[in-house]
């Protein structure tokens, strides 16, 4: 009887579903494509390679390599925002809140720009929280209760980000030092 309303249920809701998906997706990629412009993941067009005058024999299977590109802070953060096959990975009730991380670290790249101390200074208050994040994802949870509470904490840091570098934008849920402290510790103690 519960398989039996678990498939109706699932039928109620098919109708539409890829409406609704292109619809959420579309302002995640245009806003990842804005972000990653901005960041230098998404290199421009490449111009074609300079000729290069030959001076000797020593040149010829001489791999000449670029020189290394510097890589912006934020990009790390919007490949663990955005992994590949990002949509294996988050589910579809958080597609929505996307948009919204993506333009707080537009406006966090805007205003990092006009003023670097005071960006640094929020990037010193979310780190502790990204750091313990990254330990908390190579935990092995045994559990289907750990396992939320790792994702709840995981999507609690991306609202800390916006409340710091975009308050403006609005948070999904009250965040703070206090309530990412008490997660934390939560989810510390249901990983073992």
């Amino acid at each position: 009887a519960q398989f039996q309303s678990a498939v109706e249920e699932a039928q109620k809701k098919l109708p539409g579903l890829s409406q609704q998906l292109m619809d959420r997706l579309g302002p995640i990629l245009q806003l990842r494509q804005q972000v990653q412009l901005r960041v230098g993941t998404l290199a421009p067009p490449a111009a074609p390679p300079k000729a290069q005058k030959f001076t000797g024999f020593a040149q010829l299977g001489a791999v000449v390599a670029a020189p290394p590109r510097a890589v912006h802070p934020m990009a790390e953060q919007l490949a663990a925002l955005l992994p590949p096959r990002f949509l294996e990975k988050i589910p579809f009730a958080r597609l929505p809140h996307l948009p919204r991380y993506l333009k707080a670290m537009l406006l966090r790249i805007e205003r990092a720009a006009l003023n670097p101390t005071k960006d640094q200074e929020r990037l010193r208050q979310i780190t502790p929280y990204v750091e313990a994040l990254k330990n908390l994802e190579t935990a092995n949870a045994r559990t289907n209760e750990a396992r939320r509470a790792r994702t709840e904490f995981r999507w609690m840091v991306e609202e800390f980000r916006v409340s710091l570098f975009a308050q403006e934008l609005g948070t999904a849920v009250p965040v703070s030092p206090k309530r990412l402290d008490e997660q934390l510790a939560n989810t510390r103690a249901l990983l073992g």
